[in-house]
């Protein structure tokens, strides 16, 4: 017998639970699964972020971590990331904010973007 039934009889023995009570939890524990699956939430979309990092050959650093819900209302409302783009001088800026956006409509995870330019200025956006 497991020791959860066992448990059951003593509590009958000792006057604590009618015999009637006791049919109920065993039944129940009869009835319970097995195993105990732990429950972990699951993460949404919304809950990732998108990070930005900007090395220039002069040395200038820029990361950026916003998370994912946030850029795609600033981004639809606005139409321009809430960054300075001057580093991104190379780019089409509408291309590059509607490839973001797709991005995010499709849900895409990983480097969405990884650019190093002849000047020796390296561009890396990341959703994770």
């Amino acid at each position: 017998m497991n020791e959860e039934i066992v448990r059951i009889l003593r509590m009958i023995e000792e006057g604590k639970i009618s015999a009637d009570q006791a049919k109920i939890l065993i039944e129940t524990l009869n009835e319970a699964p097995t195993e105990i699956i732990p429950y972990t939430q699951k993460s949404s979309y919304e809950d990732k972020f998108l990070k930005l990092n900007v090395l220039s050959a002069q040395g200038d650093k820029v990361n950026v971590k916003l998370p994912v819900q946030v850029i795609k209302e600033v981004l639809k409302v606005t139409g321009k990331l809430p960054i300075n783009m001057n580093g991104l001088q190379d780019f089409e800026s509408e291309h590059l904010i509607n490839t973001i956006l797709e991005c995010l409509d499709q849900e895409v995870m990983g480097e969405i973007l990884n650019v190093s330019s002849a000047q020796g200025d390296t561009v890396k956006l990341v959703i994770e």
